[in-house]
């Protein structure tokens, strides 16, 4: 496949791999999405999930072909809201909180809401990434947990069958899913929790992927160092300083890339589970 291909700098010889190859969920989930459309099963939930997608991974692909700055990367987002914002799918204007419970926020909640919960989620699910199959795992976790969480599993039946199937390719290290993955996998999730009603879930969920973010911002801007993950020379992963999740991790065990990505996943799996409990 004519794909751009990118180091694997986890590897020994940095190989060259084919890189987004998330193009592949975009358009599977697009087509899937318009067909249930044209069906008229659950259509202005499945039009909002395919034009926000569509848009979201054009500017995802766009990103991988010219490789932006962050400060251009994470305003992205708050555009890929639009779709949604306009076909306006959901009468649903509420935030449940603890303690102060539901806040109806009106017509507000498309000003407001939408784009904080769509970049908030596609940006801090796009930080995660770097090891094999740990964008692709970590989503899809979180997909099947909104899914069980909502009931709607015809929304999202095709959506996880490719997720699966990108995600071990990308876990045996045959593919990456690229910034057209995550920001459209981001904004899957984005936009069904919204349609679902399903805010606060999606939040207890990207816990750990927003603690990853506010990590690297601190990081970044604050001490102005970043950490690397280093291999040794038994193909093992570790990093010299704790600067984000990864490195947190890496920094007091050295793992191989595919139990780094086993623990991360499964720290996402156990706040998936916890929102599940709490919702």
């Amino acid at each position: 496949m004519p794909f751009p291909k990118t180091k694997d700098y986890h590897k020994a010889g940095q190989p060259l791999i084919p890189n987004c190859y998330g193009i592949f969920y975009a358009l599977i989930s697009v087509c899937y999405w318009s067909a249930l459309s044209f069906l008229d099963v659950l259509k202005y939930e499945s039009l909002a999930l395919s034009t926000s997608v569509l848009f979201g991974s054009t500017m995802g692909l766009f990103d991988d072909v010219a490789d932006l700055r962050w400060r251009y990367k994470a305003i992205l987002p708050i555009f890929a809201a639009l779709p949604y914002v306009v076909l306006n799918p959901s009468e649903r204007f509420t935030i449940g909180f603890p303690l102060l419970g539901i806040v109806n926020l009106g017509p507000q909640f498309f000003v407001l809401l939408v784009p904080i919960i769509v970049t908030v989620t596609t940006n801090s699910y796009n930080q995660l990434g770097g090891l094999n199959g740990l964008e692709s795992f970590s989503g899809l976790i979180i997909l099947i947990g909104l899914t069980v969480a909502s009931g709607a599993y015809i929304l999202t039946a095709i959506p996880i069958a490719c997720l699966t199937v990108l995600g071990w390719l990308s876990y045996r290290g045959k593919l990456f899913i690229g910034n057209v993955g995550t920001f459209s996998i981001g904004l899957t999730l984005a936009i069904y929790a919204i349609l679902m009603n399903l805010k606060l879930f999606l939040l207890i969920s990207l816990t750990p992927l927003i603690f990853n973010s506010l990590l690297i911002l601190y990081s970044n801007y604050i001490l102005h160092e970043k950490a690397d993950t280093l291999l040794d020379e038994n193909g093992q992963l570790y990093a010299n300083k704790a600067r984000s999740l990864r490195t947190l991790i890496l920094y007091y065990k050295r793992l191989t890339e595919h139990q780094t990505v086993t623990v991360i996943c499964s720290i996402v799996a156990c706040f998936t589970a916890l929102a599940l409990i709490v919702r």
